[in-house]
């Protein structure tokens, strides 16, 4: 049986002594964050140093050690970790004992959120691919990201190279530095700086008469590329690059080098300038190295977890919504939610996201702002609550809110949301008004499918929110009630307005026959994002240098590429679908003498199996063939399509009058 490798919450490396798993060292001793049935709880110091066996155990309190005088190890004190089962009612998560000091130190001397941050890792994916949790980063450069091979909702965080550089780094200790205690030792080393800046000209402004000690003061509390491009800017500040005291600062809390730590205990009159100097990328050994990138880790983690919760109450749904003259109607988008219901200890998920708690309220009376919060998570950022204020009376609060990252948008008649939508939950928001522009966006909109979903016809008279936690970490479903007359048939919404679209919504004056399109029931009621890109350019423009197309198979259609004859053609024009790139896919090549007017009339495609993850069995061996019909006097421009798992597994066609 092969050996159970896992890797560490915190800092993606694994928990093992690669060389030698039977002797002890930072890497194979750990501390587990998990969940009992009196509550969420954290474990003494343990050693997983029998991968084979593939089960952690560690003493339950937390002061105690593995090596401790009496300890024996019991197999009552196993714990499930990740996807496995949990044993003994017990089930939890790893960390490095190592990783754990560090984000003790992060917090003090306030205590670490336990349970907080074990509903956290409960809604992070657990890939199979991957020995731990993924959060949407590359944990400092230690896993690969395949973005040309991926659409962004695509799980890209797939590949551990051994063989990187930073793999190495990871391999060092991030709590226990030598070099780092051996650097208060040192004799200082003035290194070889540029001469002093001197200010080109000196232009009057509210710097320019405040007193050296402000403007120090000042130089303390910015980034130091800021500090020294205020430096360049204005005399006042030019001394700050002499000053022991402006250097002193660049090691405190939120500063360059707030990952040492350590300096909080150096002689205060310490040469700063030089320790900052010898502390730079050129100058660290790989120790450092892992230190800087553990801690940036940490503060990622820090700063999700800092985030008020709800403390302010909903509205009922009002009666006189749900009677004459007209009932509820709901439209709700989603990230793309496991379907799976357990939420029992052990049950993993390997990408997507997780609904755990649902908040439903009325709109108020006379609503008059909305305030958005957002958090970063990995990566990306994602909303992760709002707050509903209207012109008097009681606000109302749904999920987290993040003070200081909160945007406050005026909404008088709200008529809805478009939304950005990432695989992982809602990352941006816009709100549509009646007779007024649309809002800013809110949160971050780059690279996340799109939807106008729940920009309705008529007014809202309910909200209903959910997140990937009981206190609502971020937000993982919107929707929006109409309140519509009884005798209104609902009719079909446009597959343009209630599909998710990539990069952006394709505009009005494109024929998108989506009649004919065969994914259009599920592209319009889940997320099943779709791809589109115009091959024949505006309204035609490229279609005289088409002079061929490339389709890839490898057992199902992988992509298309076009060619051309121009250079001006974008690179977004001239492809369809990203994959893998095998030396065993078959590539078909067709000429095109677009310069001598030929044009793509017709498409037809042959369908053969349901493609979705929560229906995987073939249920048509034979293949049906499905012409596609275009909109009459039009040509056809463009395609659009879904992929799942390197594959075309949906084709539409876009045309234009041109």
């Amino acid at each position: 049986m092969s050996p159970s490798i896992f890797s560490c919450v915190l800092c993606g490396y694994i928990i093992l002594n690669y060389e030698d798993p039977s002797s002890a060292s930072w890497e194979n001793q750990f501390r587990l964050l998990y969940i009992s049935p009196t509550g969420v709880a954290v474990t003494g110091v343990g050693i997983y140093n029998d991968p084979d066996d593939g089960w952690f155990i560690a003493p339950r309190d937390f002061n105690a050690r593995w090596d401790d005088e009496g300890y024996d190890v019991p197999d009552t004190g196993r714990v499930g970790v990740f996807r496995q089962d949990s044993l003994n009612g017990l089930h939890g998560f790893p960390f490095h004992e190592a990783c754990w000091s560090l984000l003790d130190m992060v917090y003090s001397p306030e205590p670490i959120p336990c349970r907080t941050l074990f509903q956290i890792c409960q809604s992070l994916p657990c890939p199979f691919t991957e020995a731990g949790l993924s959060w949407g980063h590359s944990f400092g450069g230690l896993i690969t990201v395949k973005n040309q091979d991926c659409y962004p909702w695509e799980h890209r965080f797939v590949d551990r190279d051994e063989d990187l550089a930073l793999f190495e780094v990871a391999r060092h200790d991030p709590c226990r530095v030598p070099e780092i205690r051996l650097l208060p030792l040192e004799a200082p080393k003035t290194p070889q700086f540029p001469s002093t800046a001197q200010a080109k000209s000196i232009v009057p402004n509210c710097f320019t008469t405040l007193p050296r000690e402000i403007c120090l003061e000042i130089a303390s509390h910015l980034p130091t590329v800021d500090a020294f491009s205020a430096r360049r800017a204005v005399r006042s500040f030019i001394p700050i690059f002499n000053s022991n005291q402006f250097w002193a600062s660049r090691f405190r809390a939120g500063a360059d080098r707030c990952w040492l730590f350590e300096s909080r205990e150096w002689d205060k009159t310490s040469d700063w300038r030089w320790l900052y100097h010898r502390t730079n990328t050129a100058h660290r050994d790989e120790g450092m190295q892992n230190r800087e990138r553990v801690w940036k880790l940490i503060q990622q983690v820090w700063r999700t977890v800092c985030l008020r919760g709800n403390d302010l109450p909903v509205l009922p749904l009002a009666r006189s919504n749900l009677v004459s003259p007209g009932w509820l109607h709901w439209s709700e988008a989603t990230g793309d939610l496991d379907k799976q219901t357990s939420t029992e200890p052990g049950y993993g998920f390997g990408e997507g996201c997780r609904l755990f708690h649902e908040l439903q309220t009325s709109l108020p009376s006379h609503l008059d702002q909305i305030a958005f919060s957002v958090i970063q998570l990995g990566d990306l950022e994602y909303i992760a609550g709002m707050r509903l204020i209207p012109k008097s009376g009681q606000e109302i609060q749904l999920g987290y809110r993040t003070e200081g990252n909160e945007l406050v948008l005026k909404v008088p008649f709200l008529q809805g949301f478009n939304l950005a939508v990432g695989s992982r939950g809602i990352q941006g928001i816009q709100c549509v008004l009646e007779g007024r522009p649309t809002s800013p966006w809110v949160g971050c909109t780059h690279e996340a499918p799109k939807t106008k979903r729940l920009a309705v016809s008529g007014p809202i008279a309910a909200i209903k929110a959910g997140f990937d936690s009981l206190k609502g970490l971020k937000m993982v479903s919107l929707a929006v009630a109409e309140c519509i007359p009884k005798n209104d048939t609902t009719k079909r919404h446009s597959l343009r307005d209630s599909a998710f679209w990539y990069p952006r919504i394709p505009g009005n004056n494109l024929h998108l026959n989506d009649d004919y399109f065969t994914a259009r029931p599920t592209s319009t009621a889940r997320y099943q994002p779709l791809c589109w890109t115009m091959f024949g350019g505006p309204r035609g423009s490229h279609l005289r240098s088409l002079t061929g197309m490339s389709v890839t198979s490898l057992g199902t259609l992988r992509g298309i590429e076009f060619h051309f004859n121009a250079e001006n053609v974008p690179a977004a024009s001239r492809r369809l679908g990203r994959y893998k790139p095998s030396e065993y896919a078959k590539v078909m090549h067709f000429d095109i003498d677009g310069p001598g007017g030929e044009f793509i009339t017709a498409i037809e495609i042959y369908v053969r199996c349901c493609h979705f993850r929560e229906k995987k069995t073939v249920v048509n061996l034979e293949f049906v063939r499905k012409p596609m019909t275009i909109a009459a006097g039009s040509t056809i421009t463009g395609f659009y399509w879904s992929q799942d798992e390197g594959s075309l597994i949906a084709l539409g066609v876009i045309s234009e009058s041109i």
